[in-house]
């Protein structure tokens, strides 16, 4: 089963025909139950609807697994509160040459005194660096000429990674890698 969506209508539509679809967990079709939406609080506004869990039941004659899948909008990164252009935007701001801080404060418009959030998504990046590599089928670092000083060690190896990205998905980046690869962006 799909678990990223270009929508929340097609994510509806989905769940509306999930008799015949097998459970990821078990395997078993014809226990697949929608089971309500996912929710996001904006920062500023009231929560949203950025996806939707569907339950493999295991009551009333159904033996299913009891496990849930979430199915989510492919522009949505679990566990973050904010959208996948955000982070994007952020890496992007760094490769730039923006300070950490700044490039944050560009991507997500707050001000905090600390960018603690920053470092995390920084670390979450790199970590995500050799994924995102092995897809591009290992993307050459740019020439070490006139970038050299501007983008100096782990810079100039998510700059490559990102221009590979680009080149391969086109922008929205995380909305087209997750719909495209199925896989979380982060």
């Amino acid at each position: 089963m799909q678990l990223y969506y270009s929508s929340l209508q097609a994510i509806e539509q989905q769940t509306m025909q999930l008799d015949d679809e097998p459970c990821r967990h078990c395997r078993q079709s014809h226990h697949l139950i929608s089971h309500g939406f996912i929710r996001k609080k904006r920062s500023g506004a009231e929560p949203e609807a950025v996806g939707k869990r569907v339950y493999c039941s295991n009551r009333n004659r159904h033996t299913g697994c009891g496990r849930t899948v979430q199915l989510y909008i492919d522009s949505t990164i679990r566990y973050l509160r904010h959208a996948g252009e955000c982070v994007v935007a952020f890496a992007l701001s760094l490769i730039k040459g923006l300070t950490i801080q700044y490039a944050y404060h560009a991507a997500t418009g707050t001000d905090a005194d600390t960018p603690r959030n920053a470092y995390r998504w920084l670390h979450r990046l790199s970590a995500q660096l050799s994924v995102w590599r092995s897809l591009a089928h290992k993307p050459p670092l740019q020439d070490a000429g006139a970038n050299a000083a501007a983008h100096a060690g782990p810079r100039q190896l998510l700059t490559s990674t990102f221009a590979a990205l680009l080149q391969h998905f086109g922008q929205p980046l995380c909305a087209h890698y997750q719909r495209h690869t199925q896989r979380p962006f982060l």
